[in-house]
C-alpha cells in the first residue's frame, strides 16, 4: 500500500496518498488506531458528533519527550491536519511548550475511511447487526419471540452474538427452579457464572414460567448516628475507605455496597431477596426505618447517590439503581476528581484494562451522568477506575 494512490472513496473524491512515513511513527498510527477503536465501539451513525482524541503521554509517550524526534513527529502530525483531522491547541499551553501539549484531535468526516485504508483496518460487521440477525434466527425458542432480546444485547467475550443468543436458547431447559441465578448462567454461557446478574426481569420475559433457587444478595451497609442521604458505592476499597470517612463529603451518609451490580439486582428490595449486613454500631431503632425505607419503601424519601467507576459499567449500575430506587443520581464530590483525572490524560483505555466489552448505556437518566460524565468518556475514550481517588 505504500507509496501507491488509494482508492476513492465514498463520494467519489480520489483517496489521499498513503504517506509513505507512516510505519516509521508509531504514535500517529496508535492515535488513527484509537480513533478507528472509537467508532468499532460505536459507530459514526450512532454518534452526535465527531469523535476526537487527547494527545496524552498514555497514547504518545515519545512525542512528550521534547526532543528533536518529537518535533518530527509533530510537524508530521500537523501535515494530515485538514485531511484527516483538526488540531485544537490547548487555552492552558504556556509560552514556550510544544504545540502539542494539552493538545487533541478532532477527526473529519471523511476520515474513517482514509485511517481505515492507511491501516488496513475494514469496517466490521456491527455487533447490534449480528445480535439482531441472531435473535431472529432463534426467535422461536421465546415466549416473547425475543422482543425483549432485540434492544439488550449481551456480550460474553470471546463469543459471537450466535453464540451468546443460543446460549439464552438453552436457559429453556432448566426451568425447573432447582438452579439459582448464576448456576443457570454457567451452564449456559460456558462457566460464566455472572451473566445474568442483572438480567432477571430479561429471562422472566424470555421464560416467564421459569423459576429460580433462592441466593439472596448480601449487601453491606453502615449507618451513622444521624444521616440525610444514601450514598451506594461500587467498590470494595472504596468502601472501606468511605467508612473510615474518605472522602470527607460521605460524613452524614448511609453507606451501601453491594459489590458492584449486585446492588441493582430486581430482587434487591424484597426480603427474600436481599440480606443487609451492619458495620459498626448501628442501633435497632435505626435499622428498623433504614428497612421501612429500604423494603416496604415507607418515608424518609432520602436522597440517593451512586459513585461508582467512571466506565459504561459503572454508568449502567447507576441506570438499573434508578429503576429500584427512583431519583438516584451520580454522586459529584466522588466523580468530580476522576473527571479531572480524565481530562489529565490519566485514564486507562478500554482494551488495557479488559473492559472493551462494555457496552455504552447511551443514557442513565441523571443529568450529570448524560450532560458531563458519558460525554467526556466519549470524547476522550479512555475510563477511570473508583480506587484512582
Amino acid at each position: 500500500m505504500n507509496g501507491k494512490s488509494g482508492s476513492r472513496s465514498e463520494v467519489g473524491e480520489e483517496m489521499p496518498k498513503r504517506p509513505e512515513w507512516l510505519d516509521d511513527e508509531l504514535e500517529i498510527v496508535a492515535i488513527l488506531g484509537a480513533f478507528l477503536d472509537k467508532l468499532d465501539q460505536k459507530p459514526l451513525a450512532d454518534r452526535e458528533r465527531m469523535p476526537s482524541i487527547a494527545i496524552s503521554k498514555t497514547i504518545a509517550p515519545a512525542l512528550h519527550r521534547h526532543d528533536e524526534s518529537a518535533d518530527r513527529t509533530w510537524e508530521l502530525m500537523r501535515s494530515l491536519e485538514g485531511i484527516v483531522f483538526e488540531v485544537r491547541m490547548s487555552r492552558k499551553r504556556q509560552p514556550y511548550d510544544a504545540g502539542y501539549v494539552g493538545a487533541s484531535l478532532r477527526f473529519l468526516e471523511e476520515s474513517e475511511a482514509i485511517c481505515r485504508e492507511w491501516l488496513a483496518r475494514p469496517r466490521q460487521k456491527r455487533y447490534q447487526e449480528a445480535w439482531l440477525s441472531a435473535v431472529e434466527t432463534h426467535a422461536d425458542a421465546f415466549a416473547d419471540a425475543g422482543v425483549s432480546l432485540r434492544g439488550r444485547p449481551v456480550r460474553v467475550t470471546g463469543k459471537s452474538a450466535d453464540e451468546v443468543v443460543q446460549g439464552f436458547t438453552q436457559i429453556g431447559s432448566f426451568q425447573n427452579g432447582k438452579f439459582t441465578l448464576r448456576q443457570l448462567s454457567a451452564r449456559a454461557f460456558w462457566g460464566h457464572s455472572k451473566v445474568l446478574d442483572t438480567r432477571e426481569d430479561l429471562l422472566q420475559q424470555l421464560y416467564p414460567e421459569i423459576e429460580f433457587a433462592p441466593r439472596p444478595v448480601l449487601l453491606h451497609v453502615c449507618l451513622p448516628e444521624s444521616f440525610n442521604g444514601v450514598l451506594f458505592i461500587e467498590n470494595q476499597d472504596t468502601y472501606i475507605q468511605a467508612l473510615a470517612g474518605r472522602p470527607a463529603e460521605v460524613d452524614g451518609l448511609a453507606l451501601v455496597y453491594g459489590a458492584g451490580f449486585k446492588s441493582s439486582a430486581g430482587r434487591i428490595r424484597t426480603r427474600e431477596g436481599a440480606i443487609l449486613h451492619y458495620q459498626g454500631g448501628s442501633t435497632g431503632s435505626r435499622q428498623a426505618d433504614f428497612e421501612a425505607w429500604w423494603f416496604d419503601q415507607r418515608s424518609p424519601e432520602w436522597p440517593t447517590w451512586f459513585w461508582g467507576d467512571l466506565d459504561f459499567s459503572g454508568m449502567e449500575i447507576l441506570k438499573a439503581l434508578r429503576q429500584r430506587f427512583g431519583d438516584v443520581q451520580a454522586w459529584q464530590p466522588g466523580y468530580a476528581p476522576m473527571m479531572r483525572l480524565l481530562r489529565e490524560g490519566r485514564g486507562h483505555s478500554p482494551d488495557t484494562a479488559d473492559k472493551a466489552e462494555q457496552v455504552d448505556p447511551g443514557s442513565t437518566g441523571c443529568p450529570y451522568a448524560d450532560e458531563e460524565l458519558l460525554p467526556a468518556m466519549w470524547e476522550i475514550g479512555r475510563f477511570v477506575d473508583q480506587e484512582a481517588v
